[in-house]
């Protein structure tokens, strides 16, 4: 019988955080992208007026592995207390 969505999530949180980043990374690409999952319409709005704002101006762009390093920074410093 396979694992419980609960159980599985109780395994996940075990794992260190570089860990977990991969995870979530692989899961939300196994979505198709008609399962818009949890996004309204005003939450896609919002999204799509801060991409046309970042490509206007693209001075403020971060590169991705800056902000997965920054993001799992925080976790950490959130998971040690």
């Amino acid at each position: 019988m396979p694992d419980s969505p609960s159980h599985i999530l109780a395994q996940g949180k075990s794992l260190p955080v570089h860990e977990r980043l991969e995870v979530i990374r692989a899961l939300a690409e196994s979505l198709d992208a008609d399962e818009s999952f949890w996004l309204n319409q005003e939450w896609a709005e919002t999204l799509d007026r801060r991409a046309a704002e970042m490509d206007a101006d693209s001075s403020k762009s971060v590169p991705w592995a800056d902000v997965e390093r920054r993001l799992a920074a925080r976790i950490q410093q959130h998971v040690d207390g």
